[in-house]
């Protein structure tokens, strides 16, 4: 029997607070991390995992002054998702992509918001 992995993209700082134990109960996945170095474009993710509040301060030192930098992590993210897969986190993606709020305080809240503490979105 093959078995068949979905891909799901870890961002942020904390892996360790997400077990493959986890994961692989919901349904067989290999996590990824995604880098402050780097995206990358190998796999078709079918979900996207935010490990802090804060996540997006590990993807650009400039934050504060740009939204550039994560605007273009998550664009990858999008272009990289699985067509055949949901994945609520990614549609939340979408929708901020479509109409980023106006002000830099108001895209931090959204991004913040990607995080969930308990783990279970994905």
């Amino acid at each position: 029997m093959v078995k068949t992995y979905r891909f799901i993209a870890l961002l942020g700082d904390g892996r360790e607070r997400f077990s493959d134990k986890e994961l692989d109960a919901e349904w067989p996945t290999e996590p990824i991390v995604i880098d402050a170095f780097g995206f990358s474009d190998v796999y078709r993710y079918s979900g996207v995992v935010f490990l802090n509040e804060e996540w997006f301060a590990k993807y650009s030192k400039n934050w504060r002054v740009s939204t550039a930098k994560i605007d273009q992590l998550l664009t990858d993210l999008v272009k990289n998702w699985s067509k055949d897969a949901h994945s609520e986190n990614l549609e939340k993606i979408k929708v901020y992509l479509q109409s980023p709020p106006e002000t830099l305080e108001g895209t931090v809240e959204v991004w913040k918001g990607f995080y969930d503490p308990e783990l279970k979105r994905i």
